[in-house]
């Protein structure tokens, strides 16, 4: 709690000191043990900071709040280490007071609406782009732990300006996974690489963006293993009974594979050729990188307990090995 006393007295310029709020008797069980509360006093008055111990999502806590400010009649601030883009922008929307450690505070029955001067104002993202997603990737493979904007430019082969925009995406999705100790940002990640991919799955996408069920087999420059077939690679998991494989859209445009005959989903086909939004390179360059080929997998074949099992196998042979 001292960093939020701190910041308050940095950015506001009043004398205000935090003492731990004692009147819990009257408060459910899940709102004692759901936050950290005290007292903030400060010229003109004594307000509630409340601190989730645990991320919530966001309807819960503007409840939870409501709920504070009229069983303990004091104004309720919510106090949080990070916050994205979306979220600071739903809490003003909604009135909900917030401090933002050393990035914003709104108090608005004090009319102070504040943020640091030198915040860059990060846009809302709601979804990840398949750059931003090979970045991730690749910090889970090289096991990133502190990486600047910079090098992780260089590292994907981007320029600073697309980095950018990576890293405010990262940034409005997971604030916690950038920091900025400097005049830079960093990725930061000090957990496994297993803990990275259980954090973002939800908003990884599949990296397939189309594909050709063929009546024949195709030749095509730059194909590799992809989908099921790159999982029976990878794991040992026995394969389809048609190989799966997947190009970049670029090599797909130049082999012109719409001249070629397809089947219907009820017929079997000869070959599947898989079009994928990005290209990562790895040192089995038989077939796409483990983590796509998760994420290729589509819903009806993912919940296969074979599947599913052979997933987990480069999951943690991969992430945790």
């Amino acid at each position: 709690m001292t960093e939020f006393v701190e910041y308050i007295e940095g950015t506001l310029h009043l004398k205000a000191e935090a003492a731990v709020f004692m009147r819990t008797e009257n408060l459910p069980i899940y709102l004692r043990h759901g936050y950290s509360l005290y007292i903030l006093k400060m010229p003109g008055g004594e307000y509630l900071l409340a601190e989730p111990k645990e991320a919530q999502n966001l309807t819960a806590v503007r409840k939870q709040c409501v709920q504070l400010k009229k069983l303990t009649e004091m104004d309720c601030v919510l106090c949080l280490k990070s916050a994205g883009a979306y979220t600071r922008k739903k809490m003003l929307d909604e009135g909900l007071p917030f401090i933002i450690a050393g990035r914003q505070i709104y108090m608005p029955f004090l009319g102070v609406a504040l943020k640091s001067e030198d915040e860059r104002e990060i846009p809302a993202a709601d979804k990840i782009s398949y750059v931003t997603q090979k970045l991730l990737l690749m910090a889970m493979y090289g096991r990133w732990e502190n990486v600047t904007l910079t090098e992780a430019a260089a590292k994907l082969g981007v320029s600073k300006m697309t980095a950018t925009r990576c890293f405010d995406e990262l940034q409005s999705l997971w604030p916690q996974l950038i920091v900025k100790p400097g005049k830079t940002r960093n990725f930061l990640w000090n957990q496994s690489p297993r803990k990275l991919w259980d954090l973002t799955r939800s908003l990884l996408r599949s990296p397939v963006g189309k594909q050709y069920r063929l009546m024949n087999h195709v030749p095509v420059e730059g194909m590799k293993l992809g989908g099921l077939s790159a999982i029976s690679h990878y794991s040992m998991l026995a394969d389809s009974a048609y190989p799966v494989c997947a190009v970049t859209k670029e090599k797909a445009k130049t082999a012109a594979l719409e001249r070629y005959g397809t089947v219907p989903k009820s017929e079997t086909p000869a070959l599947v050729i898989q079009i994928i939004q990005y290209s990562l390179d790895f040192a089995d360059t038989a077939a796409i990188d483990p983590l796509s080929a998760v994420l290729s997998v589509p819903g009806d074949e993912m919940s296969d307990p074979r599947v599913e099992s052979a997933i987990e196998e480069i999951l943690e042979g991969y992430l945790n090995g």
